[in-house]
């Protein structure tokens, strides 16, 4: 009883001192305030359909060869009239399809000779990027995913688009701002939503942001920022620090 006494009384005291302090705890002292980054994971979707692998290469001669086996002949000689130029052209294609599916000298007769069709041959799959290894190009790679990647201009470092947070716009309107900062008005771009698909903990609380470009191109607007390049995740991961690599790898596309 004695001792509850006394903590009442002290309690007391402390309540009617002028000066507020607390009586039975230290002040917890206030961490610093944190320095916030936006990133951008600006990406160009792939133009091109994937070349296929050796499977899957396989299983479509294997069901080439079925249609052409099971299906029905088609009635040539109630489309076409009989000698007409049509009818042999007709005639060389299916001499071709049989080739293709059960091999060369299939069925009974060769293929006519008939003078050839002006066409427009199909473009290439591999661009003049390609063949020249222009990195700055959006037409390289055209079945792959590729990001955009900016050097600093005080060191051989890359990176993704990234910048310090210096307003109170919400983070992906300072994302979007940052970027056109950075690489200027030229692009057509689109953030994707306002929730981060990363986070990285560095110096800088760094928040990606994941965009796509829909038009246009990088015109370099900031003094920080010395070149560019549009690359896929494997070349990323060559340029990039180890320890910066770790932590957007999972962020990128593997196709």
């Amino acid at each position: 009883m004695a001792s509850l006494a006394s903590t009442s009384k002290s309690a007391s005291r402390c309540l009617k001192t002028s000066t507020v302090r607390r009586c039975f705890a230290t002040e917890a002292p206030i961490p610093p305030k944190s320095r916030l980054s936006t990133a951008v994971v600006l990406n160009r979707s792939p133009i091109l359909t994937p070349n296929p692998s050796s499977f899957e290469t396989a299983y479509h001669n294997y069901q080439y060869k079925i249609m052409r086996a099971l299906s029905t002949p088609f009635p040539q000689h109630f489309y076409f009239a009989k000698g007409a130029a049509l009818q042999q052209r007709f005639y060389n294609e299916e001499k071709d399809r049989d080739a293709k599916s059960f091999g060369v000298g299939f069925g009974k007769g060769g293929r006519l000779r008939l003078p050839p069709l002006p066409y427009d041959k199909p473009m290439p799959r591999e661009s003049e990027a390609d063949r020249t290894g222009d990195v700055k190009s959006l037409d390289r790679k055209g079945d792959r995913n590729l990001y955009l990647v900016l050097k600093n201009a005080k060191g051989d470092v890359w990176r993704l688009p990234q910048s310090s947070v210096t307003s109170e716009d919400a983070l992906h309107v300072a994302a979007r701002d940052s970027l056109v900062a950075q690489c200027g008005e030229a692009m057509d771009t689109w953030v994707v939503g306002r929730q981060p698909i990363g986070f990285l903990e560095e110096q800088e609380n760094i928040f990606f942001f994941k965009a796509h470009i829909l038009a246009g191109q990088v015109s370099l607007n900031s003094p920080e920022i010395s070149d560019f390049a549009w690359l896929t995740k494997e070349e990323i991961g060559e340029r990039v620090e180890s320890a910066y690599w770790t932590g957007i790898k999972d962020m990128l596309a593997d196709s």
